[in-house]
C-alpha cells in the first residue's frame, strides 16, 4: 500500500463523506444528503430497491428521520480517481421526542466513489444488512414510507 500524501488526503476526505452521511442521513435531509452521490448514482438498498439519480436518492433519505447511523472504520483501495470502500454500520431507531433509542440492525455498506469537481462521492452504494429488510423498517416505524417509495418505482 502506498501511503503517500495523495492516498492520505483522499483517505482522510472520504472518511469525512462518511461522517457527513451519517449525520445527514439522520437528519432526514434528502436534499444535502443526495449531494454527496454523483449526479448519476445508485443506492441500493438490498432487499428494498435502487435508488437511482439524486432526486430518487433524496426520496429516500427523506423518508426518515428516526434513524441513527454509525459506520466503523472503512477498508479502503484508492486507485486515482476512484475508490472502493467496505464499511461496517449499525443502526438505531431513535424515537421523536427523544424518548427511546433501540438497537436496529448491523450491515455493511458496500460503495465504489468517484473523485469530482465536488470532491469524493458515492457513485454506487450498497447496503447489507444483517436483518431482513422489512424488519428493518418496521423497527424503525417507517415500512410504509418505504412501500410507498416502491409503488412510485412502479
Amino acid at each position: 500500500m502506498n501511503l503517500d500524501l495523495e492516498y492520505l488526503s483522499s483517505y482522510v476526505e472520504i472518511r469525512q463523506l462518511n461522517a457527513t452521511y451519517n449525520r445527514l442521513a439522520d437528519d432526514g435531509n434528502g436534499d444535502a444528503y443526495s449531494l454527496l452521490f454523483t449526479e448519476d448514482a445508485e443506492f441500493n438498498i438490498v432487499g428494498n430497491r435502487i435508488y437511482r439519480g439524486r432526486k430518487e436518492i433524496a426520496s429516500a433519505a427523506s423518508a426518515t428521520k428516526v434513524a441513527v447511523h454509525i459506520t466503523t472504520e472503512p477498508e479502503l483501495e484508492i486507485t486515482g480517481t476512484h475508490a472502493r470502500q467496505r464499511v461496517r454500520m449499525l443502526t438505531f431507531y431513535r424515537a421523536p421526542g427523544g424518548t427511546q433509542n433501540d438497537f436496529v440492525a448491523t450491515g455493511w455498506y458496500i460503495d465504489e466513489l468517484k473523485h469530482t469537481d465536488e470532491g469524493w462521492r458515492y457513485y454506487r452504494r450498497r447496503v447489507e444488512l444483517d436483518l431482513e429488510i422489512d424488519k428493518v423498517l418496521e423497527k424503525m416505524t417507517v415500512k410504509e414510507a418505504f412501500d410507498k417509495l416502491l409503488k412510485e418505482e412502479g
